[in-house]
Protein backbone atom coordinates (compact mmCIF):
# COMPACT_ATOMS: atom_id res chain seq x y z
CA UNK A 1 0.00 0.00 0.00
CA UNK A 2 2.86 2.42 0.87
CA UNK A 3 3.89 2.35 -2.95
CA UNK A 4 0.56 2.47 -4.23
CA UNK A 5 0.40 5.88 -1.94
CA UNK A 6 3.79 7.22 -2.90
CA UNK A 7 2.90 6.68 -6.58
CA UNK A 8 -0.09 8.09 -6.37
CA UNK A 9 1.06 11.01 -4.60
CA UNK A 10 4.05 11.57 -7.31
CA UNK A 11 1.31 11.43 -10.18
CA UNK A 12 -1.29 13.79 -8.30
CA UNK A 13 1.94 16.39 -7.95
CA UNK A 14 2.81 15.97 -11.67
CA UNK A 15 -0.95 15.89 -13.11
CA UNK A 16 -1.62 18.95 -11.38
CA UNK A 17 1.02 21.16 -11.87
CA UNK A 18 0.36 24.57 -13.48
CA UNK A 19 3.01 23.28 -16.42
CA UNK A 20 1.80 20.24 -16.47
CA UNK A 21 -1.12 21.07 -18.90
CA UNK A 22 1.23 21.92 -21.52
CA UNK A 23 1.95 19.03 -21.46
CA UNK A 24 -1.53 17.99 -21.55
CA UNK A 25 -1.83 20.56 -24.82
CA UNK A 26 1.28 18.59 -26.24
CA UNK A 27 0.22 15.63 -26.02
CA UNK A 28 -3.29 16.07 -27.68
CA UNK A 29 -0.78 17.83 -30.84
CA UNK A 30 1.46 14.77 -30.56
CA UNK A 31 -1.40 12.08 -30.45
CA UNK A 32 -3.35 13.58 -33.58
CA UNK A 33 -0.25 13.90 -35.45
CA UNK A 34 0.85 10.36 -34.85
CA UNK A 35 -2.65 8.86 -35.35
CA UNK A 36 -2.68 10.72 -38.35
CA UNK A 37 1.07 9.67 -39.60
CA UNK A 38 0.34 6.11 -38.33
CA UNK A 39 -3.08 5.91 -40.72
CA UNK A 40 -1.24 7.78 -43.52
CA UNK A 41 1.52 4.58 -43.63
CA UNK A 42 -0.80 2.15 -43.20
CA UNK A 43 -3.19 3.72 -45.80
CA UNK A 44 -0.03 4.33 -48.60
CA UNK A 45 1.17 0.70 -48.25
CA UNK A 46 -1.78 -1.12 -48.82
CA UNK A 47 -2.48 -2.21 -45.81
CA UNK A 48 -5.78 0.14 -44.61
CA UNK A 49 -8.80 0.80 -46.42
CA UNK A 50 -11.70 2.84 -45.53
CA UNK A 51 -14.24 2.32 -44.52
CA UNK A 52 -13.78 -1.34 -43.47
CA UNK A 53 -10.44 -0.12 -41.01
CA UNK A 54 -12.14 2.26 -38.43
CA UNK A 55 -15.40 0.04 -38.56
CA UNK A 56 -13.03 -2.66 -37.80
CA UNK A 57 -11.80 -0.56 -34.67
CA UNK A 58 -14.96 0.46 -34.03
CA UNK A 59 -16.08 -3.10 -33.19
CA UNK A 60 -13.96 -3.18 -30.56
CA UNK A 61 -16.15 -1.28 -28.87
CA UNK A 62 -19.69 -2.00 -30.89
CA UNK A 63 -19.10 -5.68 -31.84
CA UNK A 64 -20.15 -6.64 -34.99
CA UNK A 65 -22.82 -3.48 -35.75
CA UNK A 66 -19.90 -1.40 -36.40
CA UNK A 67 -20.09 -2.67 -40.10
CA UNK A 68 -23.72 -1.85 -40.82
CA UNK A 69 -23.09 1.46 -41.34
CA UNK A 70 -20.71 4.06 -42.02
CA UNK A 71 -21.16 5.46 -38.97
CA UNK A 72 -19.35 2.01 -37.20
CA UNK A 73 -16.39 4.02 -39.56
CA UNK A 74 -16.72 7.47 -38.07
CA UNK A 75 -16.71 5.62 -34.78
CA UNK A 76 -13.59 4.10 -35.41
CA UNK A 77 -11.78 7.41 -36.57
CA UNK A 78 -13.18 8.85 -33.27
CA UNK A 79 -11.75 5.95 -31.13
CA UNK A 80 -8.49 5.85 -33.29
CA UNK A 81 -7.79 9.93 -32.19
CA UNK A 82 -8.52 8.97 -28.51
CA UNK A 83 -7.08 6.60 -28.28
CA UNK A 84 -3.50 8.04 -30.12
CA UNK A 85 -3.76 10.69 -28.09
CA UNK A 86 -4.51 9.36 -24.68
CA UNK A 87 -1.20 7.22 -25.04
CA UNK A 88 0.62 10.76 -26.06
CA UNK A 89 -0.09 12.03 -22.41
CA UNK A 90 0.63 9.10 -20.80
CA UNK A 91 4.13 8.81 -23.21
CA UNK A 92 4.63 12.30 -21.97
CA UNK A 93 3.79 12.12 -18.40
CA UNK A 94 5.91 8.70 -17.95
CA UNK A 95 8.61 10.32 -20.45
CA UNK A 96 8.95 13.27 -17.79
CA UNK A 97 8.97 11.07 -14.91
CA UNK A 98 11.69 8.66 -15.81
CA UNK A 99 13.78 11.47 -17.88
CA UNK A 100 13.63 9.75 -21.26
CA UNK A 101 12.04 12.63 -23.28
CA UNK A 102 15.65 13.63 -23.87
CA UNK A 103 16.21 10.35 -25.47
CA UNK A 104 13.49 9.98 -28.12
CA UNK A 105 14.91 7.67 -30.65
CA UNK A 106 15.14 5.46 -27.79
CA UNK A 107 12.04 5.45 -25.95
CA UNK A 108 10.00 6.19 -29.20
CA UNK A 109 11.06 2.75 -30.44
CA UNK A 110 10.50 1.35 -27.20
CA UNK A 111 6.68 3.18 -26.61
CA UNK A 112 6.05 1.99 -30.30
CA UNK A 113 7.00 -1.94 -29.80
CA UNK A 114 4.84 -1.83 -26.75
CA UNK A 115 1.89 0.30 -28.51
CA UNK A 116 1.84 -2.42 -31.20
CA UNK A 117 2.36 -5.31 -29.11
CA UNK A 118 -0.64 -3.74 -26.60
CA UNK A 119 -2.78 -2.98 -29.51
CA UNK A 120 -3.00 -6.51 -31.01
CA UNK A 121 -3.42 -7.85 -27.73
CA UNK A 122 -6.27 -6.16 -26.73
CA UNK A 123 -7.45 -6.89 -30.75
CA UNK A 124 -6.79 -10.73 -30.01
CA UNK A 125 -8.20 -10.32 -26.48
CA UNK A 126 -11.66 -8.42 -27.56
CA UNK A 127 -12.21 -11.62 -30.43
CA UNK A 128 -11.92 -8.76 -33.35
CA UNK A 129 -8.51 -10.17 -35.13
CA UNK A 130 -5.99 -13.05 -34.71
CA UNK A 131 -2.18 -12.14 -33.76
CA UNK A 132 -0.46 -11.42 -36.44
CA UNK A 133 1.05 -14.23 -38.04
CA UNK A 134 3.98 -13.26 -40.96
CA UNK A 135 6.93 -11.28 -41.36
CA UNK A 136 4.93 -9.28 -43.31
CA UNK A 137 2.08 -8.63 -41.12
CA UNK A 138 4.28 -8.18 -38.00
CA UNK A 139 6.98 -5.79 -39.94
CA UNK A 140 3.91 -3.75 -40.78
CA UNK A 141 2.71 -3.54 -37.34
CA UNK A 142 5.93 -2.45 -35.95
CA UNK A 143 6.59 -0.20 -39.01
CA UNK A 144 3.58 1.76 -38.45
CA UNK A 145 3.61 2.04 -34.68
CA UNK A 146 7.68 2.94 -34.45
CA UNK A 147 8.40 5.01 -37.67
CA UNK A 148 5.37 6.53 -37.83
CA UNK A 149 3.91 6.33 -34.61
CA UNK A 150 6.31 5.85 -31.64
CA UNK A 151 9.18 8.00 -32.89
CA UNK A 152 7.26 11.21 -34.21
CA UNK A 153 5.20 11.28 -30.77
CA UNK A 154 8.94 10.93 -28.83
CA UNK A 155 10.25 13.67 -30.83
CA UNK A 156 7.97 16.06 -30.98
CA UNK A 157 6.74 16.13 -27.05
CA UNK A 158 10.70 15.77 -26.78
CA UNK A 159 11.24 19.47 -28.34
CA UNK A 160 8.24 20.66 -26.55
CA UNK A 161 8.82 19.59 -23.16
CA UNK A 162 12.22 21.20 -23.83
CA UNK A 163 10.38 24.76 -24.82
CA UNK A 164 7.25 24.37 -22.62
CA UNK A 165 7.97 22.35 -19.59
CA UNK A 166 10.81 22.68 -18.01
CA UNK A 167 11.92 18.99 -15.25
CA UNK A 168 10.01 19.70 -12.41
Amino acid sequence: MPFTSALAGVMARYITHPQAHSLWAGGIVAGIMGGFLFHAFLFAVGAAHYPSTYQWIASGLLGKSAFTSVDGALIGIFLHFVISIAAAILYGYAGQLTGLLGRPLVSGTIFGVVMNAAMDLIAFERGISALPSGWHDIGIGLAAHVIFFGIPIALFLSRYERVTVPYV
